[in-house]
């Protein structure tokens, strides 16, 4: 066995140990939540619930050849990974909702000529934001594909991890184990982690060939013509160590960092002239510019990796329990419309639009809640008489309207008025509505 051979075999033997300790630790009863880290919790967990419905409505979507766009990014991951990266740049649209039993919701959104743009790039593609991938143009609102996540506070989640989502930004998507991979076997989340690996290494070989040690040459010239200078460099990057543990990120991506120290780079370069062609190598002129290029103290490459798709069973059907039946309404849904025309005392068009607009959203939203006041939740109690007697359900009722979906926003033929069409799914509803535990 080689000694690549028994660094690999070693790092796989870590990984399976650590996947193992981390399901003895989660054996373990969980520290109780305080009531705000079980809201941030939540709330994470369906930002991350959103991001993956958008990854999923972008890869079931229809290429010009007939293809969906997952199928034709391959069956290796690289694809798909880029692709879910880019939705982490997904912004949150408005305040997340959060009931009185704890489950959150959140909007988020992405332009759809961003990922047209992605999409086209990781298949080489010349796609047209104008006509290409019909099905995602028919979903856009404004331009932007968007996306509803829905969850509660995820279950087994480590005291220090609750403290770094805690300090993570707004905009960041920090690693929350194990949300994201609880349907990930303990080989797949060793398999994501090795993909991620070999993929760090090859990044940072990727950068070091490609640094210039002179306006003419590149690294990767040094070492050209030469298996001997191209072993030496090969050798001192896979011989590097991970930077840090791997981290499991909740869209089920795998990341992995290798780092190389610019000052031990700088010296195997000028090794390379013993061994190199003519020419070949560093001079001490050459390698003090380039330190001076560089300015930092390492390099950094990450690598990404997904599980196989075969070490993610689909989730496990629930128990069968006593339930109530479940009520016509509650697999409906309420649209509510409103229409404005222009104001004709304002003499800027893009104003006059916006206005009408803003009024014909506003009367679509009255209209909504006079609907959801009268559905009837049972024989006797309709939703405005329950709330007038329920101050926790008043509040529900208010989260609930404030996620309603816009699934219309336009201006009408006649050019003279503005369209606004909400939805609002009941499903929620029902779910709150029933009577809460003691």
């Amino acid at each position: 066995m080689t000694h690549d051979s028994m660094k690999l075999f070693a790092y796989v033997w870590l990984m399976l140990a650590l996947v193992a300790a981390s399901q003895v630790l989660a054996a373990e009863p969980a520290p109780a939540y305080t009531p705000e880290q079980s809201r941030m919790l939540a709330v994470r967990a369906a930002q991350v619930d959103a991001y993956g419905h958008l990854a999923d409505l972008i890869l079931a979507a229809r290429l010009p050849d007939g293809r969906s766009v997952g199928a034709a990014l391959g069956p290796s991951g690289d694809g798909e990974a880029a692709l879910r990266l880019l939705l982490r740049t997904a912004r949150v649209i408005g305040d997340p909702r959060v009931y009185s039993d704890d489950v959150a919701e959140v909007d988020v959104e992405v332009a759809l000529e961003a990922v047209v743009r992605k999409v086209a790039g990781l298949l080489g593609l010349p796609l047209d934001t104008g006509k290409d991938l019909a099905e995602l143009q028919t979903q856009a609102v404004d331009g932007c594909l968007r996306a509803e996540g829905r969850a509660a506070p995820p279950r087994d989640v480590a005291a220090e991890t609750i403290r770094c989502v805690e300090a993570a930004r707004p905009d960041e998507l920090p690693a929350m184990f194990p949300v994201g991979w609880e349907r990930v076997t303990a080989l797949g989340r060793v398999e994501a982690v090795s993909r991620a690996r070999a993929r760090a290494y090859a990044a940072l070989t990727a950068e070091v060939r490609g640094l210039r040690v002179s306006p003419s040459r590149t690294v990767g010239d040094l070492v050209a013509g030469s298996p001997a200078a191209e072993s030496l460099l090969d050798v001192y990057i896979r011989g590097l160590p991970v930077a840090g543990p791997p981290r499991l990120m909740p869209d089920r991506i795998a990341e992995v960092d290798v780092a190389a120290a610019v000052r031990d780079l700088i010296r195997v370069l000028k090794n390379v002239r013993a061994v190199a062609p003519a020419g070949g190598g560093v001079t001490e002129d050459e390698a003090d510019q380039l330190s001076m290029n560089l300015k930092a103290e390492r390099l950094l490459a990450t690598g990404r990796g997904l599980p196989p798709p075969d070490s993610c069973p689909p989730e496990e059907s629930l128990p069968e329990v006593p339930a109530a039946p479940l009520p016509d309404w509650a697999a409906a849904a309420l649209d509510a419309h409103g229409a404005a025309r222009l104001p004709e005392d304002v003499q800027d068009e893009a104003e006059a639009r916006l206005l009408a607009a803003r009024a014909a959203k506003a009367r679509a939203a009255a209209d909504l809640e006079r609907q959801l006041d009268a559905v009837v939740l049972d024989s006797r109690t309709t939703v405005r008489q329950r709330a007038a007697k329920d101050e926790v359900f008043r509040r529900d009722i208010r989260t609930l309207l404030a996620g309603a979906r816009v699934v219309r926003h336009q201006p009408l033929a006649d050019g003279k008025q503005w369209e606004a069409v909400l939805r609002l799914p009941l499903m929620r509803l029902w779910e709150f509505s029933r009577p809460r535990e003691p």
